[in-house]
């Protein structure tokens, strides 16, 4: 990932920055603990604000809800933060749906008066989030790639990637509609991976809105991808720094993966080296770890962990537990793609209007490989 400057983006970017200075408590000047509005926390997640009942302490236990309100500073005054409400004889615990956000200013209000504010302070600098990679990984590319994973370091807000992910052509023109604008997003399951779509109606050539659009990208062109840093993980802490990814486009690629021609590196016996495949072609990223098994010649699944190779080109599987000599089968499912989406069926970009399944297609495919005996140590 290179840096790219992004003045030229910048109408397409919502910049915003809003000084807050932190307002006391009217009308408290204890310095006890229990007579401060204090934020709740969870690990590093402020999830609750508890409120003395000595600025609520004529509040009917009846009316909590309809009378004491969390807001914003300065926001609408119609507008208040849905949430959850528990009482003791100290304090009232206000509970949001969702956890309040780093570096907001918060406001009380009783009976449409404030009675005390609270700042959720920013997370430390080594608590950002850290865009880890932007996959595929090569800088040569389809002209008919398919999707595109961003992998953070730690769970991210969603629903904002069409305001802070780019696609720019050469230096300056910004490509408005290439990505698919899917809500939900598609995320996994800790909300670190973002699976981005090219639009596939633009890249199927039989399709109208490849007649009306064109593909997103073009044969023989530079294109960065752009992320901004006003990007926020789930806790409000931007990323600390905006990260480029260049590539160039090559030809079309239409032809499925073969996993016949795959080149199989076993390792040695009673150990736990892992075992290598190389695709001769880079492959999807995220299902190159999720269509990819090994057994042994009883079907036994063997337990361990897959992990893309360079650039993708390869995949590399270690067991939990030491090879045992003997015959292994590689267990692929069909649906593993390569960059353009052809899978090992069948291309991605082919006759719609032919409703016959092929008849070679399968769910698996299967190449076997073999576990030579440990090396004796030398004497």
């Amino acid at each position: 990932m290179t840096n790219i400057k992004f003045d030229r983006i910048r109408p397409y970017l919502a910049y915003g920055l809003i000084l807050f200075a932190f307002t006391g408590l009217p009308g408290c000047n204890s310095d006890s603990e229990n007579d401060k509005i204090r934020i709740r926390w969870e690990g590093k997640v402020a999830e609750g604000v508890y409120v003395p009942r000595t600025l609520t302490h004529d509040l009917p236990d009846d009316s909590v809800g309809s009378l004491l309100k969390i807001k914003l500073v300065d926001s609408d005054p119609s507008f208040s933060i849905l949430g959850d409400y528990s009482e003791d004889t100290k304090a009232i615990l206000f509970s949001p749906i969702v956890p309040f956000t780093r570096g907001l200013h918060y406001e009380v209000v009783l009976r449409n008066e404030r009675i005390g504010t609270f700042t959720v302070p920013l997370a430390d600098a080594a608590d950002a989030p850290q865009l880890l990679g932007m996959f595929p990984s090569q800088d040569t590319l389809p002209e008919n790639l398919l999707k595109i994973y961003l992998r953070f370091s730690q769970p991210m807000r969603e629903g904002k990637s069409d305001e802070h992910v780019f696609l720019v052509r050469g230096d300056s023109d910004t490509l408005r509609g290439a990505f698919l604008n899917l809500q939900p997003e598609l995320w996994n399951e800790d909300r670190t991976v973002l699976t981005l779509w090219l639009d596939p109606g633009r890249i199927k050539r039989d399709l109208q809105p490849n007649r009306l659009l064109g593909a997103p990208l073009q044969k023989n062109a530079h294109y960065h991808i752009l992320v901004s840093n006003a990007w926020k993980d789930r806790l409000g802490t931007p990323l600390p720094k905006s990260y480029a990814k260049s590539f160039v486009t090559t030809v079309r690629d239409s032809l499925s993966p073969l996993p016949k021609n795959w080149k199989m590196v076993p390792p040695p016996g009673g150990t736990t080296q892992p075992f290598r495949v190389n695709f001769k072609e880079s492959l999807d990223y995220s299902l190159i770890t999720e269509c990819l098994s090994v057994e042994d010649e009883s079907g036994r699944v063997i337990k361990g962990k897959w992990q893309a190779g360079e650039e993708e080109k390869a995949g590399y599987f270690r067991p939990s537990e030491n090879w045992k000599a003997g015959k292994y089968v590689l267990r692929i499912r069909t649906v593993l793609e390569d960059l353009a989406g052809n899978n090992v069926n069948r291309p991605f970009d082919r006759d719609i209007t032919d409703q016959n399944p092929d008849p070679r297609s399968t769910a698996f495919v299967e190449v076997s490989f073999l576990i030579a005996h440990p090396t004796p140590p030398k004497q």
